[in-house]
This record gives structure tokens, C-alpha cells and sequence, in this order.
């Protein structure tokens, strides 16, 4: 914004109210025109960070909804380690077994939620907007740590498998390790699952709101 001089030599009180009321209004009318344009940039702001974050959300569904029947494979799996476990202990043949394990995890993501912290334009939203999102990707980053857990214990449990299949086979001690291995990974499906409802329940209601 630019102030100009008046281009006369200003020489009565009324001309210098006159100018001073010129430039005020100026003033006001820039002032306004910057306020404006801001609320228009925010505006902006939020609107490319919904969208962003309904984006995402809607992924994140889709890769949950196509989990639980992965988690009701995988326990069916473990379920049968198990059984091969007790054929272990009562030193059976295991010739007619066949056992097969597969990770089942949903690979959710949390760029848009990080992108609209860094430009701040949560900071331009309603207070109960931002907290279903932040309750939201709280209850999506727990979820994400149950499955890291249970990646691990589930490691636990294949690392096994090799000493089932080899010629010599695993101490009764070591096979009651094992199940209880199994048993911590199923409880780890279980809990899995009863959080992955509750996260899929929030995916809906905070995507109804769009």
C-alpha cells in the first residue's frame, strides 16, 4: 500500500480533514482487501486438507474392510500349528500335515493428517472437526501398534517352524514354547480385530460427516 502527498500545499483545517479522511478510508478499504484475501487463503487451506484427509480416510476403510477376513485365514492357520503342536507332544507322525502360515495387516496411512499439521490448516478449522480427526488417527496410530506387535510375536511363532520340519525334532519343552507363542499371536488376533471394528465404526461416522 502506498501513501501519496497531496499534490497543493494544503492550507485550510477543512483540506486537512479531507486528506486525512482520504487516507483513512484508504487505510480501511487495503486493511479489508488484505483480511479478505487471508480468509480466502485459509479458506483455501481447509478446504485442500478435508479433502486430502477424506481421501485418505476412505483408502485407510478400503484397507481395513479387505483385513478381517485375512485375520480369520491366519487364525485358522495358527489354529492348525496348533494342532501340530499337540501331535508334537504326543510324539505322533506329522505325515499327514501340511502347515502353512501367512501375515494378514493393513498398511494405513497418516500423510494427509501430517500435511495439514505442517501447514497449519487445522488451526483454521472448528474445534469439533479437529478433534474427530485427531480421536480418528489416535485410534488408527494405536491400531497400527497392536499390528507391529503382533508382527513380532508372529515372527516368534514361523521362526518355529523350521525346527517342526527338520529331521530332528524340537524338545517337548520347546514345543510347549511354541504354543504358547501361538496362544499370545491368536489373543493378538483377537484384539486385532475388536479394535480394527471400533477404528472401522469411526472410519464411517467421521466419512458420513463429508
Amino acid at each position: 500500500m502506498e501513501i501519496h502527498a497531496p499534490d497543493h500545499p494544503i492550507t485550510t483545517w477543512k483540506q486537512t480533514f479531507k486528506h486525512l479522511a482520504i487516507i483513512t478510508t484508504g487505510v480501511l478499504i487495503a486493511l479489508a482487501l488484505e483480511g479478505a484475501v487471508a480468509w480466502l487463503d485459509h479458506r483455501l487451506l481447509v478446504r485442500e486438507a478435508v479433502a486430502n484427509l477424506t481421501a485418505e480416510l476412505r483408502n485407510n476403510k478400503k484397507e481395513l474392510d479387505g483385513l478381517f477376513d485375512g485375520l480369520a485365514k491366519e487364525r485358522q492357520q495358527l489354529e492348525h500349528a496348533d494342532e501340530i503342536a499337540r501331535v508334537l507332544l504326543a510324539h505322533e507322525s506329522l505325515e499327514r500335515f501340511e502347515l502353512v502360515l501367512d501375515w494378514h495387516g493393513a498398511e494405513l496411512t497418516s500423510a494427509a493428517l501430517t500435511t495439514a499439521q505442517v501447514t497449519g490448516a487445522f488451526g483454521f478449522m472448528d474445534y469439533a472437526e479437529v478433534s474427530r480427526y485427531a480421536y480418528l488417527y489416535d485410534l488408527q496410530a494405536q491400531y497400527m501398534r497392536l499390528g507391529e506387535r503382533g508382527r513380532e510375536h508372529f515372527s516368534e511363532v514361523l521362526a518355529f517352524v523350521r525346527r517342526v520340519a527338520a529331521s530332528e525334532r524340537p524338545s517337548d519343552d520347546e514345543v510347549r514354547q511354541w504354543r504358547s507363542n501361538i496362544d499370545v499371536t491368536l489373543a493378538d488376533i483377537v484384539v486385532r480385530e475388536q479394535v480394527g471394528r471400533q477404528l472401522q465404526h469411526r472410519y464411517e461416522e467421521v466419512l458420513a460427516v463429508r
